[in-house]
């Protein structure tokens, strides 16, 4: 590895040092940066017969992510299950109130837990890290209940330190942009059904596939607002291009598009509709 800035190399060593102590581990695995350079580390300091990364998949993950999480384990020679959970069935989840993401983790770090016992696993790993002690995230409330570790956290490594091992380390996917589920994408509120998920999903699929890096599509009922990453979003001025997104979109069952002009950002499903405008509109702007 490259030479280290003497205070990432000293989080480094910190994370090395736990993960070492652990001696056998499961890494929730999602195959972002996060969870990606975490399992990375753990195999690297204990052996690939001591670690098993996991992947939980349900409606809420898209096909492309669960793909690429597959691609990733095997990139790293990782032990690799991908295992359902069924947060979906859960009518207070479906209901999407302020704690869906804890009722998610809770199933989540459940099902690890029986994945772990019989293994002789003692220690359940996921990806947080040191920016996410700055906002409630439900999801650690969770992770906490069940006694997981979040190694990248307790080092204190924020995001950008995060990315700057990953590319050390040379994982492929150090610079792919920030991710959540699909259930992220509809406002506290309105329900999370299947049918919406998927229509999230394939709107999604539609940008990326048209060169879009970042991308959100936030799905109220049958409108969708589009976040794409803020040197994005002058290409949606295009009235062509506009107008293909429009017609793309409504075939996946939204009546009305809209734009956030001021670009993505995270945790925007609740935020108000103050910067958005029709799509047709955005070039008049």
């Amino acid at each position: 590895m490259p030479n280290l800035d003497p205070t990432l190399d000293g989080k480094l060593r910190c994370v090395e040092e736990m993960l070492a102590g652990f001696g056998k581990v499961l890494v929730a695995f999602s195959g972002g940066v996060d969870s990606t350079l975490l399992a990375a580390l753990a195999r690297q300091v204990l052996g690939r017969a001591n670690v098993l990364a996991v992947t939980a998949d349900s409606p809420s993950l898209a096909r492309a992510d669960l793909e690429e999480a597959r691609r990733l384990a095997a990139a790293l020679d990782l032990d690799h299950l991908v295992v359902a959970t069924h947060e979906l069935n859960d009518p207070a989840y479906q209901a999407n109130g302020p704690g869906r993401c804890f009722l998610c983790k809770q199933e989540l770090f459940e099902t690890l837990a029986a994945l772990a016992a019989p293994r002789g696993i003692p220690v359940i790993l996921y990806g947080a890290i040191g920016d996410d002690q700055l906002a409630d995230r439900p999801g650690q409330r969770a992770a906490k209940a069940a006694g997981a570790r979040a190694p990248l956290q307790e080092a204190g490594l924020t995001k950008q330190e995060v990315r700057a091992l990953a590319r050390a380390l040379g994982l492929s996917n150090w610079d792919r942009p920030q991710n959540a589920c699909l259930a992220s994408r509809i406002p506290h509120g309105f329900a999370v059904s299947r049918e919406t998920l998927r229509r999230v999903e394939g709107a999604e699929a539609v940008l990326r596939a048209m060169g879009f890096r970042q991308v959100r599509v936030r799905a109220a009922e049958h409108h969708a607002r589009i976040e794409v990453g803020a040197d994005e979003v002058a290409r949606l001025h295009d009235p062509a291009l506009g107008a293909e997104v429009a017609r793309r979109l409504e075939a996946f069952g939204f009546e009305t598009v809209g734009v956030d002009r001021g670009g993505y950002r995270p945790g925007g499903a609740d935020r108000g509709a103050a910067d958005e405008v029709p799509l047709g509109a955005l070039g008049a702007c």
